[in-house]
C-alpha cells in the first residue's frame, strides 16, 4: 500500500473521530441528564414508599401504634418526613390537622365522666367517625402520590 492509498483513508478516520466526539458529547449533555432524572425519581419513590408506609400504619391505628395521639408534637414529628416528601400542600396540611384532631379526641375521651367540661358521648362518637374516615382518606391520598409522575 502506497502513500496515496493511505491518504484516501484520512477523511474516513477523521469522520470516525468526529463521530466519536459527537457521540460522547451527546452522552454527556443528554443521556447523563436523563439518567440522573430517572435515578432521582426512583430514589424519591423509594423514600416515599418507606415513609408513607410507616405513616399509613400510624394513621390507620388512629395514633395508637406509635402513641402519637397522646402528644400532637410527636405526631407532627412523625409526619414531618412525609410532609417534606410530598408536593401537595393540602395533603401536608391534612396530616398536621389529623394529628391535632387525634390528640384532641384522645384527650377528650380521657376526661372523667363527672367532669363538667366533658363533651357528650354522641359528639365524641361523631369525632371518632370523622377521624376514622379521614385516616382512610389520607392513606388513599398517600398511595395516590406514590403513583404520580414526578
Amino acid at each position: 500500500m502506497n502513500v496515496d492509498e493511505l491518504l484516501k483513508f484520512v477523511p474516513l478516520v477523521g469522520a470516525i473521530g468526529i463521530g466519536a466526539i459527537a457521540t460522547k458529547l451527546l452522552d454527556i449533555i443528554w443521556l447523563q441528564r436523563a439518567l440522573n432524572k430517572s435515578e432521582r425519581k426512583k430514589w424519591l419513590r423509594e423514600q416515599r414508599l418507606k415513609t408513607y408506609s410507616k405513616l399509613a400504619q400510624e394513621l390507620l391505628s388512629l395514633g395508637k401504634s406509635e402513641e402519637t395521639r397522646k402528644d400532637p408534637f410527636k405526631g407532627y414529628s412523625f409526619a414531618a418526613e412525609a410532609i417534606l416528601l410530598t408536593d401537595k400542600q393540602k395533603l401536608a396540611d391534612s396530616l398536621e390537622k389529623f394529628f391535632t384532631m387525634s390528640h384532641n379526641l384522645y384527650f377528650e375521651a380521657q376526661r372523667l365522666p363527672n367532669d363538667p367540661s366533658k363533651k357528650p358521648e354522641e359528639e365524641l362518637e361523631s369525632a371518632y367517625e370523622y377521624l376514622f374516615k379521614e385516616s382512610r382518606r389520607l392513606v388513599k391520598e398517600l398511595r395516590k402520590t406514590l403513583h404520580d409522575k414526578t
